[in-house]
């Protein structure tokens, strides 16, 4: 597999290179806007397109032998593969002459700003390139504007089974109408996420008057114990009763964080080094609204410390476990971080480094994936500022902005539906 980046003014520029230096069989594997230039801090810089493709230098046996086959048996084409053909070009032709189909009132829908321009021309580039050299995507038998959204949703973390269910059921929701413009294609989608979404709403006090319990568990450096701050701060704010308590014995820095961040609130801190002594803890906040655990962080990798973690957590007090999780981390790592603490039991998800990463289709994947409600999102490291209850009318949208951008022109929920795809919900 030989794979190369390539660095152009624009798309079209960078994709014309990709098929001058590695063919039409040329697969792109991402693209993503750089700066580059000179001057102190980049003050010179300029945006760069970057595309990222690949070439599989080892054909298969059976793939040379059926290029051979066809080389032996080629001839006339019949005519329902030219008028395929014809139709295709067209529909290309027309892509490329009208931005997408939208025009500029597409471009203004979706961000309002140059940015938004860019993108969709990013899009149209990227698209054509795709239709012309790629067999998967002539073999989905989408529209070009349906093939743009797909490709957009996967570029932004989205599982690409789940893109292509809700590029789909876009497509299924407008029968006879297949050329809708990108717009109106990304507003179903949109929507669409919107309603199969599964968040929980913030951590409130039960309504039996008991103390509600919940633990904060995760992978090593995604930000719990500042989480934890973040949520009992909230709390606080709003008239709750709140204790904390931390069972990290291994990093002192941790817990002299959690101290600090507890005398400024004014909240109860508690330091537990065994499970008696957590019991103990909880036991002794019982009069409190909730009652929140920083954990140590573990990796996904050590079942032995998943093990101690699970049983030091089960020592008698009914806790609810909330997984944290980095939206900036590799894809791979937190599907493994969410089957290995999942063995624990959880009871709902938070994303944290959301100002950080350019792929949140990964929220929205898990939340698919697992069934497990989002209950929080964070994007920074102020407390109590920077965390906000979880909202699926934020996050879908995010799909298709800019990092670090919000949608306002996102459209307006509809009415709730079944799950999402009529082959069965996705969570």
């Amino acid at each position: 597999m030989n794979i190369r980046t390539f660095q152009a003014i624009d798309m079209r520029t960078a994709l014309a290179r990709v098929r001058e230096e590695l063919g039409p069989d040329a697969i792109i594997l991402g693209t993503k806007r750089v700066a580059k230039g000179e001057g102190s801090f980049g003050a010179l810089a300029r945006p760069l397109m970057e595309v990222t493709a690949a070439l599989d230098l080892d054909e298969s046996p059976a793939k040379k032998i059926g290029n051979a086959a066809r080389a032996v048996n080629s001839g006339p084409v019949p005519t329902p593969s030219l008028r395929e053909l014809r139709d295709e070009m067209g529909a290309i032709k027309t892509l490329i002459k009208n931005g997408l189909s939208a025009g500029l009132d597409a471009r203004r829908g979706l961000n309002g700003g140059a940015e938004t321009s860019d993108e969709l021309e990013d899009l149209k580039s990227m698209l054509s390139f795709m239709i012309e050299n790629s067999d998967f995507y002539k073999g989905t038998g989408l529209e070009p504007n349906y093939l743009a959204c797909y490709r957009r949703m996967v570029d932004r973390g989205m599982d690409r089974e789940f893109a292509m269910r809700l590029t789909r059921e876009a497509r299924e929701s407008v029968p006879g109408n297949r050329g809708l413009d990108l717009k109106s294609i990304v507003t179903l989608v949109i929507n669409r996420i919107r309603e199969a979404m599964m968040t929980s709403g913030p951590v409130a006090p039960l309504e039996n008057g008991a103390a509600r319990v919940v633990s904060l568990i995760g992978p090593t450096g995604v930000g719990k114990t500042t989480t934890a701050a973040k949520i009992a701060a909230r709390l606080a704010l709003d008239g709750k009763k709140v204790g904390l308590i931390t069972i990290d014995a291994f990093r002192m820095a941790a817990v002299e964080q959690l101290r600090t961040y507890a005398a400024i609130l004014g909240v109860p801190l508690e330091a537990a080094l065994t499970p008696g002594e957590l019991a103990g803890a909880v036991a002794k906040f019982f009069e409190k609204d909730v009652v929140i655990i920083d954990t140590a962080g573990s990796s996904q990798h050590d079942s032995q410390k998943l093990a101690e973690l699970a049983s030091f957590l089960n020592g008698g007090a009914e806790i609810e476990n909330l997984l944290v999780l980095s939206a900036a981390s590799d894809p791979v790592a937190i599907n493994e971080a969410v089957r290995n603490f999942g063995v624990m039991g959880v009871a709902g998800l938070v994303f944290t480094k959301m100002d950080e990463t350019s792929k949140p289709g990964i929220v929205i994947s898990q939340n698919f994936k697992t069934g497990l409600p989002v209950v929080y999102c964070t994007n920074g490291q102020r407390v109590p500022e920077d965390i906000e209850t979880a909202s699926a009318d934020k996050i879908a949208p995010l799909l298709f902005t800019k990092q670090g951008r919000d949608d306002a022109h996102a459209p307006p929920r509809p009415a709730g539906r079944a799950p999402l795809s009529a082959g069965g919900p996705l969570v």
